[in-house]
């Protein structure tokens, strides 16, 4: 009865996955281009003139308050002064016999009439800044408005081709998290196979294959060392065995290396310099950004209004032309998927190789780690 099991089929769903993503990709970039071009001109031509006429709307607003308080002020103190002469004046008409007193009343008289001509003036002269001011406010929104129907008018154009972008990135973030977990499911089937002939790996957890791939920070080494052990345990089984025999196989390490260096700078790098949903290809940053209550365009954590299409300043501003970092995105990508599935085809060929050859292994034979393991070439 055969022990070891045939798990190439793991393998090739996890690279047909790899081809699905591709395709999503390339469809996401072309979304992305559609998107950029629009959000290129909107923030290049039309916002810094929207902004400006908006800004000068404020001011004038602000002007006409800060006037028509003044103005109101001055309004105040006319009705008070006009209460101390009308109170002056009535005390003269009634007739005062001390001089002194009468003298005072008039001095009152004289200083209230003259306060309500200074502030009968100034109201006059602020009402002439007011006119001023409203004639600017008239010429700002004259002027606002159409640079405010342009940017309404692109804003809507860019609408399509964004929630194109997002659902694509929704997807292939999906359905990458479903190939993540069954390349796990793959290396798990691997390990137990090779347990059979090497019980010393019973001490990698088979929960923690799996979690390796999902736990934060974690999920950024472990899953590469798994792979690398996994590897060459299982050429050590063969070569022990004289099933193979090549001696340049003893870099793989640099392998699996530019392998997960590749899949870093696809999943983890590059999503930051495209900016928008794109981080949701770093799924718990999803989740993080999904807890914020964030919208398409910005959110508390500020992690989906930055990058080099999404942003308003930064690196939306100083990393251009922006069709280089959209290469960058679809080159990371299809670097890492290539390689991802020659490193798992190779690795289906070592698989068929031990379930081709189990009858030259005793399994279970190993009691412990060897102390040396000597490669056997032709």
């Amino acid at each position: 009865m055969k022990k070891l099991t045939n798990n190439t089929r793991w393998g090739l769903i996890a690279m047909g996955m790899n081809l699905v993503i591709f395709i999503l990709v390339i469809v996401s970039a072309v979304q992305l281009k559609s998107y950029d071009n629009k959000n290129t001109a909107l923030q290049d031509e039309i916002v810094p003139f929207e902004s400006y006429w908006a800004d000068s709307v404020k001011v004038c607003e602000s002007q006409i308050a800060a006037q028509k308080k003044t103005k109101s002020g001055y309004e105040n103190l006319i009705k008070t002064e006009q209460v101390k002469a009308e109170e002056s004046t009535a005390a003269l008409e009634a007739g005062i016999a001390d001089d002194s007193l009468k003298k005072s009343y008039q001095n009152k008289q004289y200083t209230a009439t003259t306060h309500i001509q200074e502030y009968k003036d100034s109201i006059k002269s602020l009402e002439s800044q007011m006119a001023i001011t409203n004639a600017n406010y008239k010429a700002a929104q004259d002027s606002l408005k159409p640079w405010s129907n342009k940017m309404n008018t692109l804003t809507e154009e860019c609408s399509s081709p964004l929630k194109g972008f997002n659902t694509v990135i929704i997807i292939t973030a999906v359905l990458l998290l479903l190939k993540v977990l069954a390349v796990a499911f793959w290396m798990l089937q691997n390990f137990k196979n090779i347990k059979l002939f090497a019980p010393w790996q019973k001490r990698t957890s088979n929960a923690m294959i799996i979690l390796s791939w999902l736990i934060p920070i974690y999920n950024l080494f472990k899953p590469c060392s798994l792979f690398s052990e996994m590897i060459s345990e299982t050429k050590y089984a063969l070569r022990d065995k004289s099933i193979i025999s090549d001696a340049k196989d003893g870099n793989h390490m640099e392998s699996v290396g530019f392998w997960w260096g590749s899949f870093l700078v696809a999943k983890v790098l590059v999503p930051f310099f495209i900016g928008g949903f794109a981080i949701a290809l770093n799924f718990w940053l999803l989740i993080l950004v999904g807890c914020s209550g964030a919208d398409a365009t910005a959110n508390s954590l500020g992690l989906l209004s930055m990058g080099t299409f999404f942003g308003v300043e930064g690196l939306f501003f100083y990393l251009r032309p922006h069709v280089l970092i959209l290469a960058l995105y679809i080159i990371a990508w299809v670097v890492y998927l290539l390689y991802d599935s020659y490193m798992i085809f190779s690795y289906n060929k070592l698989n068929k190789a031990l379930c081709d050859n189990e009858a030259k292994f005793e399994l279970n034979e190993a009691k412990s780690e060897p102390n040396v393991k000597v490669e056997q070439t032709k």
